[in-house]
């Protein structure tokens, strides 16, 4: 079970797609959410001769404001009562960050906070920083440049990837 959340507009219908090469999940180029419900994309993905079932939870997005499609209360609400019920039954076995790249946002750690208090370390959080297009052809120089500031903040992941989706 992967749950990919974060903020409106950073992705993660995008990278549903991206993860699974088709057009699964609905996407929008507004700045309104366009996910409204979690909803659940199963995928197989073949790893050394051997078939891995997965299931994607993309989620609504959070930080959006009160006249948006999901508010950021409710969103929050509806990310922590899928975690706990995912972790009562088959578990989660990895949470996605997605942020956009191109913008700056106090929400960030605010948003890898709460999760964090969640799973307090059980599970693995991984960054996916999304809309790099204008850092190609080396989209991880955002990394590079940004690495110690998220650091500094006290977010730590397991892993990174820089895409464009």
């Amino acid at each position: 079970n992967i749950v990919i959340f974060g903020e409106t507009g950073a992705g993660k219908s995008s990278l549903v797609n991206l993860i699974t090469r088709q057009q699964t999940a609905a996407t929008s180029s507004d700045a309104m959410g366009c996910t409204i419900k979690t909803n659940v994309y199963e995928h197989d993905v073949a790893i050394q001769n051997k078939v891995l079932k997965m299931k994607l939870f993309d989620t609504a997005g959070l930080d959006e404001g009160s006249e948006g499609a999901v508010p950021n209360k409710e969103a929050q609400k509806v990310l922590k009562k899928l975690l706990q019920t995912l972790a009562e039954q088959d578990g989660i076995h990895l949470l996605m960050y997605c942020v956009q790249g191109t913008r700056e946002s106090m929400a960030l750690r605010r948003n890898y906070m709460s999760l964090y208090s969640k799973v307090k370390g059980k599970v693995p959080i991984v960054i996916v920083v999304t809309r790099l297009e204008n850092q190609n052809p080396d989209m991880e120089e955002w990394w590079r440049k940004n690495e110690q500031s998220i650091s500094n903040l006290n977010m730590t992941f397991a892993g990174h990837a820089c895409v464009t989706t």
